[in-house]
């Protein structure tokens, strides 16, 4: 059995498609929107959430329902390879534009007929009631700034990824979005100053010593931050670069 190949999507801008308007959806949806992506929702009606994002332009709303194999035949009867089929309420729009596709009503016929259409085009697709019949599953997250941690069963169990979840929420808590912040100037910096790779790793492997999520808990961390940066920046070579990296010390 082939392993799934875990990624990370930037979509700022990009179009995707959600296939209904209920609560599932709505999650959905808000993962979406926080990543930038162009979002359009197929669905006759909505939440009050989905709705206010719509009304506010955060997403364009087609008030329909999809398509059915009917529409389907009409679709083609009818010759149309570009531009929606409205029909009695029910819309088949050409799905070509759309980066990822998401099934979420409560119909496992209308998800299983987007994944048929999906799967003809080479599109990604997931599907709320069934993620193991599409060929993306979308894992539960933990955000931190940039630090982002994902747990999947690969739909075998969400309940399982949840529980998951929850211990890493605790484990990282919003502690670690300053911590990588500075970790990223950190290692910005050094590369301005230390040309040598493996000298630089070497270097990076001492960090954790100074807990760092400990001094951010302390409330002096801003402080700590800045005097650190300032000293490392001073440093006018490599070697007192070097010297006055390794003389920071923990915190008790």
């Amino acid at each position: 059995m082939n392993r799934e190949y875990a990624a990370m999507l930037k979509l700022t801008g990009r179009p995707c498609l959600v296939v209904g308007g209920g609560a599932v959806a709505e999650r959905k949806i808000a993962a979406l929107l926080e990543a930038g992506a162009d979002v359009t929702v197929i669905s006759p009606s909505v939440t009050p959430a989905i709705r206010s994002w719509a009304e506010t332009g955060g997403l364009s709303w087609l008030s329909f329902h999809y398509g059915t194999p009917e529409i389907i035949r009409n679709h083609e009867l009818e010759g149309s390879e570009k531009d929606p089929v409205n029909k009695g309420g029910t819309v088949f729009p050409d799905l070509s534009p759309y980066v990822i596709l998401f099934a979420a009503t409560d119909s496992r016929e209308v998800n299983d007929l987007l994944r048929r259409e999906a799967d003809k085009l080479g599109k990604l697709v997931n599907i709320a009631d069934q993620p193991d019949t599409g060929n993306m599953t979308v894992p539960a997250v933990v955000h931190r700034g940039k630090l982002t941690l994902t747990v999947s069963t690969s739909g075998s169990s969400p309940a399982l990824a949840a529980e998951i979840r929850r211990e890493l929420e605790s484990a990282y808590g919003p502690e670690y979005a300053p911590y990588v912040d500075f970790l990223s100037e950190l290692r910005e910096t050094m590369r301005e100053r230390i040309p040598d790779t493996q000298k630089r790793q070497e270097l990076l492997r001492r960090v954790p010593s100074w807990n760092v999520p400990e001094r951010i808990r302390a409330g002096d961390f801003e402080i700590w931050r800045k005097e650190v940066l300032h000293t490392l920046k001073e440093a006018s070579s490599p070697e007192e670069f070097t010297a006055a990296y390794v003389s920071i010390g923990p915190f008790f």
